[in-house]
């Protein structure tokens, strides 16, 4: 049995229906599961009934910020995260009556929901830090030995050990590497051979293809790899493969390291070994290590980076030692003089392997340098106050160390950028890249309020209805004219995809001048003072995916899929 359709209810007149309670409980009512999709409902609320007596009536501190506020975002995220995902708007959550009532409702389960696993969550990470069983040697020997020598003895040998030899299945079956879109594109730059990226910049040189439109030294990593295959083995697959292998131990390494510069932070055994285990076992991550992709080396070094700035930041803090498994072991140095080769590697690294990555050591450097300046100002004021000399235990220029690294990657990107492409006549990417998001504003803009003349195709109801697209005058002849000189205006309207930006930004004039530029963000600025709820659909259009478990757009990198764009 299934509920019955509300087909019925649209024949009651509007005049009527709205003034009527009635229909919105009717509505309420008809968007429940139906009879077979309740019975599967029942069963888990049945396994939830526990758990919700619990946390609500058991325990009388669940409604606590800690709990109460990442459950309200998580609520949030799943009710504004399932309209978009059906409808491309917030059609769903802000629509009438019953529609709102209907969001009320799944949106206050969904709190509940989250507030009892988040308070179970919070109590089980209380339970294990308060070392009720201690993993030790008395309490679970041979176990314990072998997960300290992993982890502890050898704390970045041992893990990454154990990624290669879990991960070394995925390497076997992905030789000589698995491609996605762009690897193909970025393999012809470097061998000078016409591209995707080529055919619609304006090259500085026509005679060299090689450009910005992907980072170039991975450009030049990857292809180089290539070029040593084909040189060595007179095959361009023994060359990825080299390249493959390569980014699959610079990938366990950087994992391993992770993990390794835990157990300095003071993380416990247990949690380590299961963090292991999650990198060791997960397939996505084995996965991703033999894509042949700019993001994985990125990746690599941003989590290096990331690693570095957290132990710069860590070193002011008071630290419990989780760690101590054996009388007479030393505690490890947080940050020793190695770290600081890291910390560039990973800043120079983040830097150059992803256009537009200077914003990432950029923000990791300033935040590091200022925690550090202020550990060293409060042992200043602590040393005063008690009469006694500053502690040797925080370096009093460290924070110079810091903002050193980020002014060598800063100088170092002026220096590629501003002298070696274009002494090299590297064309630099496209302007296009950085604007996807005001170009989607625009061409969702157009499609709502002048499909007509944006190139929308009329539409068809249910009836056979034909209804034109819309044109409503809000976007002028002037308006269209500034906004053509960018963006092909045409058909902008058919091509706007709520979830990709390509098909928009693809058709971005090369040839635009800066003062197009400038007229085309005054349009801009208008059209969102018109229309502003347009603007910031088109916005959560793009990112709504980081926040809600959809499958619309879901990308498997498979040997199969690699073979066809191989």
């Amino acid at each position: 049995m299934t509920p019955p359709a509300s087909f019925g209810l649209s024949a009651i007149p509007p005049n009527r229906r709205s003034s009527h309670f009635c229909y919105v409980c009717y509505e309420v009512l008809l968007s429940f599961a139906g009879h077979t999709d309740a019975v599967m409902l029942l069963a888990l609320a049945c396994l939830l009934t526990l758990p919700f007596r619990y946390v609500f009536f058991g325990r009388g501190d669940a409604w606590r910020p800690s709990v109460v506020l990442p459950s309200l975002f998580f609520a949030v995220c799943m009710v504004f995260g399932r309209s978009y995902d059906l409808t491309d708007s917030a059609e769903i959550v802000l629509g009438d009556k019953a529609r709102v009532i209907c969001a009320w409702i799944g949106g206050a389960g969904w709190m509940l929901l989250a507030i009892v696993a988040f308070y179970l969550a919070f109590e089980c990470l209380d339970w294990l830090s308060s070392r009720r069983i201690p993993f030790s040697e008395a309490h679970f020997g041979r176990v314990w030995r072998v997960t300290h020598a992993v982890l502890s003895v050898h704390p970045f040998a041992g893990p990454f050990l154990v990624l290669m030899i879990a991960w070394a299945p995925t390497l076997i079956a992905s030789l000589p590497g698995l491609f996605m879109g762009d690897t193909g594109a970025q393999i012809r730059q470097w061998f000078n051979y016409p591209n995707g990226t080529s055919d619609y910049l304006r090259l500085l040189n026509p005679n060299v293809l090689l450009n910005g439109h992907h980072p170039v030294v991975h450009t030049a990593i990857i292809g180089s790899c290539v070029q040593l295959g084909l040189s060595l083995f007179n095959s361009a697959n023994a060359g990825l493969a080299i390249y493959t292998c390569a980014q699959f131990v610079i990938t366990a390494a950087c994992m391993a390291y992770s993990i390794s510069s835990l157990r300095k932070l003071g993380v416990s055994l247990p949690v380590r070994g299961a963090i292991l285990l999650f990198f060791a076992f997960m397939p996505m991550f084995s996965n991703y290590a033999a894509l042949l992709t700019k993001d994985v080396l990125f990746a690599d070094a941003f989590l290096v980076l990331l690693v570095q700035a957290v132990k710069l930041v860590a070193c002011g803090l008071p630290r419990r030692d989780a760690n101590v498994e054996r009388a007479g072991e030393k505690a490890p140095v947080l940050f020793a003089r190695h770290d600081w080769l890291l910390l560039a590697l990973g800043a120079m690294g983040s830097t150059f392997l992803r256009n537009g990555g200077l914003v990432f050591p950029l923000a990791a450097c300033v935040i590091a340098a200022a925690f550090c300046a202020w550990d060293v100002h409060v042992a200043r004021r602590a040393a005063k106050q008690t009469g006694a000399a500053p502690s040797g235990a925080i370096p009093r220029f460290r924070w110079v160390g810091i903002l050193a690294v980020l002014a060598l990657c800063l100088a170092s990107n002026m220096y590629f950028t501003k002298v070696f492409m274009p002494a090299h006549d590297i064309t630099p990417g496209s302007k296009r890249e950085i604007l996807s998001i005001p170009f989607q504003q625009t061409a969702r803009f157009v499609q709502k309020h002048d499909g007509l003349n944006s190139g929308v195709n009329p539409a068809v109801k249910e009836d056979g209805t034909i209804v034109e697209a819309p044109c409503d005058g809000l976007v002028t002849d002037e308006e269209r004219a500034v906004i053509d000189r960018v963006l092909k205006y045409e058909n902008l309207g058919r091509r706007y995809n709520p979830d990709k930006s390509d098909a928009v930004k693809n058709c971005f004039n090369e040839n635009a001048s800066q003062e197009d530029i400038n007229a085309y963000f005054e349009v801009w600025a208008q059209m969102f003072k018109k229309d502003p709820e347009c603007y910031i659909s088109a916005l959560i259009n793009n990112y709504y995916g980081y926040f809600y478990p959809s499958a619309r757009d879901a990308w498997a990198y498979s040997t199969a899929r690699s073979a066809e764009i191989m």
